[in-house]
């Protein structure tokens, strides 16, 4: 769809070079009859700040979305290889965004993985970014250092130095194939790394609701989705260009750094050669996915907690403040066979509803409106999975906790909850 980017911009330019629909604030879409476009943060803490601008801007404008971007970053922070002037017109500073919501964040890597995250001169000002992230915004992804500092404030999770630098272009082999972020990716699929430092999967809390969604036996954990507090981490980057990691190599090799050349990066393991871009597709792949994650629950969260009510109406529902629980709309066949089923499975995993409707009709057959207390997030989604699988004649497993996250299962699939399902072109590799 478009991308609004300040006309002066370098990569407003850029793009529209590329033919990608880009906008200039406050110009109409050349189309009407649109959703609203998404408002997505960028903090980017990367040094060549235009450079990244075009990338970020690029994966997100080839999506089948309208974004308003906003460029930001931390109070403190001063930037040596970007001029002031452009970081005055083009970025604002977080203050001024403390008070806003948007729909979605991207935090950038940043180069900093030899220094401690209590050595960082804007730390402070970051981790109140990450905690501001978890109330004022719908979903987070966080890039390379970002997603290692993020697991580090979130969950205690220390990175791991490594020996030498992980550079180049890595296999990536999907372990969650039924997340709706992996939907239409390939089993394996190429990603660049460039990073002195890892997250050890042996290191995550997985009973905090962390998932592996990729990794690779060589280069180590590639995108793990934190649900509990809407975040995704990326540990390397689906949104380099072509040419950055030859950039990067020759940049360190001119510097007089110890770097080993790139694998499985430049044709024939030449460098003189020029290397493609072979990632690309996925990239788009893997941000439509993210971005209709990031619409799906602006749409929940435009409805205010109202949304929570959508199951057992308004005389059923707790007071919401501090509470913890998941209505779940269950399509089934026979209500006399599904009830007792549904009843006995969430027994066995320890839960019973506090509250419990039965409807009938031609179309749907039955469906069963539940509320569990004391359940919510990621823990939300694997109850609905088991009610899918484990009771006969169910069809479909709708749920959405009190925080507002919200899925669908169908046929065993996961999407976000929307009113529109993916349409099987979108749902297919680009």
């Amino acid at each position: 769809m478009s991308i609004v980017l300040k006309q002066t911009m370098p990569a407003y330019r850029a793009l529209r070079a590329e033919g990608l629909e880009v906008r200039a604030p406050g110009e109409p879409p050349h189309r009407t009859g649109r959703e609203r476009p998404l408002r997505i943060a960028i903090l980017n803490l990367m040094p060549e700040k235009p450079v990244t601008e075009t990338q970020i801007a690029r994966v997100l404008g080839e999506t089948a979305h309208d974004i308003e971007p906003t460029f930001f970053l931390p109070a403190s922070y001063r930037s040596k290889s970007t001029p002031a002037r452009h970081i005055a017109a083009f970025y604002e500073r977080w203050p001024s965004l403390r008070q806003r919501s948007f729909d979605g964040l991207i935090v950038t890597g940043a180069p900093l993985e030899t220094l401690p995250f209590e050595a960082v001169t804007y730390w402070r000002e970051l981790t109140e970014i990450m905690d501001w992230a978890r109330t004022r915004v719908g979903q987070t992804y966080y890039i390379c250092w970002a997603a290692q500092a993020t697991l580090r404030h979130f969950h205690g999770v220390a990175k791991r130095a490594l020996p030498e630098k992980m550079f180049g272009v890595f296999p990536q082999r999907v372990t969650a194939p039924d997340s709706p972020l992996m939907a239409g990716l390939p089993r394996d699929f190429p990603v660049p790394v460039s990073r002195h430092s890892e997250v050890a999967a042996a290191d995550l809390p997985r009973e905090r609701g962390l998932e592996i969604l990729a990794g690779s036996a060589e280069s180590g954990l590639c995108l793990v989705q934190d649900a509990p507090n809407r975040a995704v981490y990326m540990f390397n980057h689906l949104e380099y260009d072509a040419d950055t990691l030859a950039r990067e190599y020759r940049r360190d090799l001119a510097a007089g750094r110890p770097v080993p050349r790139p694998k499985h990066y430049f044709p024939g393991e030449d460098p003189t050669r020029t290397p493609a871009q072979a990632w690309r597709g996925s990239a788009r792949i893997f941000f439509r996915n993210w971005l209709e994650l990031v619409r799906c629950q602006a749409e929940a969260r435009g409805k205010g907690t109202e949304s929570v009510d959508w199951l057992l109406g308004r005389g059923a529902r707790p007071a919401l403040a501090g509470a913890v629980f998941t209505d779940f709309r269950i399509e089934a066949g026979d209500a006399l066979a599904a009830v007792p089923a549904l009843l006995r499975v969430l027994a066995g995993l320890g839960h019973a509803p506090s509250a419990l409707r039965t409807e009938a009709s031609a179309a749907a057959g039955c469906t069963v409106t539940l509320r569990v207390a004391g359940l919510g997030g990621a823990a939300a989604e694997r109850v609905a999975r088991q009610l899918l699988h484990a009771v006969p004649g169910v069809r479909r497993a709708a749920y959405r906790d009190a925080a507002g996250t919200a899925g669908v299962l169908v046929a065993g699939r996961l999407r976000a909850a929307c009113p529109k399902r993916l349409s099987p072109d979108r749902r297919s590799a680009a």
